[in-house]
């Protein structure tokens, strides 16, 4: 609220009497993301780790409150159908086509390459190891899925642990999960097996920006595409169907949540690297991947240690090593919370009291350290915990095959262990009889290259938007609805005035001009403040502009002088000039998942997990930039317009919808439709304009028919023919 006080200092700020204080040093450094020209990303990220941090107390009270089986069998089928309706549903059961295309002899086992397709034309590449005390032999094999981390080689990265479990008697289907392997969905022609999108990350990111826009995530794939690998592992002779089971580290410890808490077919399940909780995440490392981060996940009540408690009763190991960058501490907290709820399925998998206090960190591998009770190994829920990093497994190599004997084999025997590497050795380097080809399923190396009518998720998401029934919207009430739903913004035109701050001038104010150049702070939400400079005429009431701009930052000041003498310019000629840089206002230093993203990718996970969009918060800024501008005792408020270029231009059409106080807006440089961004396969720069299921409710043309002379839009693009189309609004 703005209180008496804060009103005063705006109306003073309007009226000129700002304190002169002493310039301001900025430094332009942002190699820190705590460095001073990052304020206004760290504002933003604790504003939505905030927002998260109440909704997830509401799950965690919501979770405590469960105290039967009924009563957590029902939330299971809750959560289960809730997740994947956010995924956008899944797809039906279709022809598997699965073939065998080759077979390596290896040291106990051996390794058939298969390709199946988990959709029409959408093909997965995989390695089946087949034990060979199984050939000719009756009895069916346990199986297990496992899925590969975030890496250019896919599933040749997971021989270890796959060749382990077929040591110990397992079939193993070990699979390339989409962007990685034989699989990229952004092949370079000129660098055959790399991705013009770079890292797995990146072609995950990439990937996953179109399905967002019709509604989906990214995530329904990888689920996909895990239950289908169980389908062809029910359809092989030697596999027992009754016993299957998944194993992945890191992006394979995500698969393999996804399918452990969604196919009930699963019977153990082993996630590595990855459980953890968001209260810790995301202010440590922050949201990471597009399939680990499902658009309104933690909005709808959920966190990391749902993946587990959907899978109860089943056998479930939680992986973690202690200097892990997805946080122990979060880990463990979700483990003692999904022991709890397992108990209600089986009071034994409490374990029994010691009277002993709980243990601290592992310095060695450790089970079960989120309890001082002792938990039997055959208890349907284990901790395995070791000391190192991000995927630091192999000292756990034991405790892993240990849990699958037990839980998938129903043997107690001591596990094969694989052969340590001798010291100095590459301990990820493969055996010498086992060569890189072993793991080419495909001619070419790469299912696109090999089949070019292949699917990939960008032409699959390009038949689901043919499809879409969208409702027709053809109300003023009906689109500002339909927005407010899509973009999730919430201040509302009338709403009290933002409080300002004054900030330190950069200059004396000039002699013999009729302006004065105010620079500030407006405090758009709570510990939201951005960046602001007001061009006030000296007397009386003036129209008024708003202009949005990427950046006010002070260090590029000089930069700006043509600007500065044009805007002097406008309120020496009479109009009351406001320029603000909504959230956040510095790209910041957010890791690069890949130059197509942009630096606003890992913002835009952040912003969608916890219910918001990037495109909606800078909306709210627009909206409060203007109830602060109709409390100016120089302006006019019935004459109020405004200015925006690129991303923020999008943003400005859809403020202009929400708030009619906006007479007229020009923009420029913008997005031309969200259908052409479906349409290109490989957009740039586009988080900032992602809005979840926005194409079921409206497009961008729509907006600006509606807008009519209001608005006026030049050199908008299309992003899948890269031209600048030339148009012009008329009534």
């Amino acid at each position: 609220m703005l209180t008496a006080s804060s009103h005063r200092v705006s109306l003073l700020l309007l009226l000129g009497f700002t304190a002169m204080l002493p310039a301001q040093t900025v430094s332009p450094d942002r190699s820190r993301p705590d460095a001073a020209a990052n304020a206004s990303r760290a504002q933003l990220s604790e504003s939505l780790n905030q927002l998260a941090a109440e909704r997830l107390a509401e799950r965690r009270n919501a979770v405590a409150a469960i105290t039967t089986r009924a009563q957590a069998e029902r939330r299971q089928i809750e959560v289960r159908e809730k997740i994947v309706a956010l995924m956008g549903g899944l797809p039906g059961k279709s022809e598997l086509n699965a073939k065998v295309t080759g077979s390596t002899q290896a040291d106990g086992f051996r390794m058939e390459k298969v390709i199946f397709e988990s959709q029409p034309g959408f093909r997965v590449t995989a390695i089946l190891y087949l034990p060979d005390a199984a050939a000719g032999g009756k009895a069916k094999l346990p199986a297990i899925v496992v899925a590969p981390g975030h890496g250019a080689t896919g599933k040749m990265a997971d021989y270890f642990f796959a060749s382990l479990f077929a040591r110990n008697g397992f079939a193993v289907l070990s699979y390339d999960i989409v962007g990685e392997g034989e699989r990229l969905q952004y092949p370079d022609p000129a660098h055959p097996g790399q991705s013009l999108a770079g890292r797995a990350t990146g072609e995950h990111g990439e990937a996953g920006l179109q399905p967002t826009l019709i509604g989906d995530a990214i995530a329904r794939y990888f689920l996909w595409d895990g239950i289908r690998a169980v389908d062809y592992l029910t359809s092989r002779p030697e596999v027992d169907p009754e016993r299957i089971g998944a194993f992945g580290c890191s992006g394979g410890g995500t698969a393999t949540a996804l399918l452990g808490a969604i196919d009930t077919r699963v019977k153990a399940i082993a996630s590595a690297c990855y459980i953890t909780s968001f209260d810790t995440l995301l202010p440590s490392i922050g949201p990471q991947d597009a399939e680990q981060s499902i658009p309104g996940f933690i909005a709808s009540g959920f966190d990391l240690a749902d993946w587990v408690e959907l899978a109860a009763p089943r056998a479930y190991a939680v992986i973690s090593t202690v200097s892990d960058m997805f946080p122990y501490a979060g880990a463990k907290a979700s483990v003692a919370e999904a022991r709890r709820f397992y108990s209600l399925f089986d009071p034994a998998s409490a374990g029994t009291p010691t009277g002993q206090p709980t243990p601290g960190i592992p310095t060695e591998p450790t089970l079960n350290p989120d309890t001082s009770n002792t938990i039997s190994p055959a208890s349907p829920l284990q901790w395995i915990t070791g000391i190192g990093g991000h995927g630091n497994l192999r000292p756990l190599q034991q405790e892993i095959a240990q849990f699958f004997l037990t839980h998938l084999a129903h043997s107690s025997a001591a596990p094969i262990l694989n052969p340590v590497p001798a010291p100095g050795a590459n301990a990820s380097a493969l055996p010498a009889n086992i060569t890189k080809e072993a793991f080419q399923v495909t001619p070419t190396g790469q299912v696109l290259t090999s089949y070019p009518s292949s699917e990939t998720i960008h032409s699959i998401t390009l038949k689901r938007y043919a499809l879409l029934a969208r409702p027709r919207v053809s109300t003023w009430e009906e689109f500002q609805k339909a927005i407010r739903d899509v973009t999730h913004a919430s201040v509302q035109p009338g709403d009290a005035a933002p409080v300002s701050t004054p900030l330190p001038p950069l200059e004396s104010p000039p002699e013999g001009k009729a302006h004065v150049r105010h620079r500030f702070t407006l405090a758009t939400a709570p510990g939201i403040a951005i960046n602001a400079e007001f061009y006030r005429p000296k007397d009386g009431k003036h129209p008024m502009l708003l202009i949005l701009k990427d950046t006010l930052d002070p260090a590029l000041e000089s930069s700006r002088v043509d600007e500065v003498r044009r805007l002097r310019a406008m309120a020496d000629s009479g109009t009351a000039v406001l320029v603000i840089a909504p959230r956040p206002s510095i790209p910041g230093t957010e890791e690069e998942k890949s130059p197509l993203l942009g630096n606003f990718y890992l913002t835009e996970l952040r912003a969608e997990l916890a219910g918001r969009t990037l495109l909606g918060l800078r909306v709210d800024d627009v909206i409060a930039a203007v109830n602060f501008m109709q409390e100016s005792t120089t302006g006019d408020p019935n004459r109020i317009s405004a200015q925006a270029s690129g991303h923020l231009g999008l943003v400005l059409i859809h403020a202009a919808m929400l708030d009619l106080r906006l007479k007229h807006i020009d923009v420029d440089h913008t997005l031309e439709s969200y259908r052409s961004l479906i349409g290109t396969a490989m957009p740039k720069d586009a988080p900032q304009d992602m809005l979840p299921g926005v194409v079921r409710r409206y497009d961008i043309p729509e907006l600006v028919r509606e807008l009519g002379q209001r608005v006026d839009v030049t050199d908008s693009y299309s992003p899948d023919t890269h031209a600048v189309l030339t148009t012009r609004t008329t009534p």
